[in-house]
């Protein structure tokens, strides 16, 4: 939202509408995703006379790992050259699907001020994620 006041409350509803509306549509624009996120590195190995001991730029690689959570608890996988290519994109588009809907969660945040202003202050204070009154993460 810009940080030019609006002038009336039924403006300030107008351009909660609108950003919300621009929100949803980039929402609707990313393609495939995927949790978690990848690594890319080069290793030594476990011969002792190879030159990746010497020299890091003669370290073998890249290996490519993901990780994620599942159930609580933390899973990683290698991934070959060409799995990593696929899912690198995804987890981008991920990424961007969780900043579009904090976003969406901030605008829907003072719409719910511009709707009930007496009353979210008083009734909505233990909202998750909620920092202090007006602000939401």
């Amino acid at each position: 939202m810009s940080a030019i006041k609006p002038r009336t409350r039924t403006e300030a509803i107008r351009k909660c509408e609108v950003a919300y509306g621009e929100l949803a549509g980039r929402l609707a624009e990313i393609g495939f995703i995927w949790p978690g996120s990848l690594q890319c590195k080069k290793l030594r190995c476990g011969k002792a006379y190879c030159a990746c001991h010497r020299d890091p730029e003669a370290r073998h690689g890249p290996y490519w790992y993901w990780t994620s959570k599942k159930g609580g608890k933390t899973v990683s996988r290698m991934l070959t050259e060409e799995e990593a290519a696929v899912i690198v994109p995804w987890i981008k588009n991920r990424q961007e699907v969780d900043a579009t809907l904090r976003q969406m969660r901030q605008v829907s945040a003072e719409m719910l001020a511009l709707l009930l202003p007496t009353e979210v202050e008083r009734a909505w204070p233990e909202l998750p994620g909620r920092k202090g009154p007006g602000e939401v993460k």
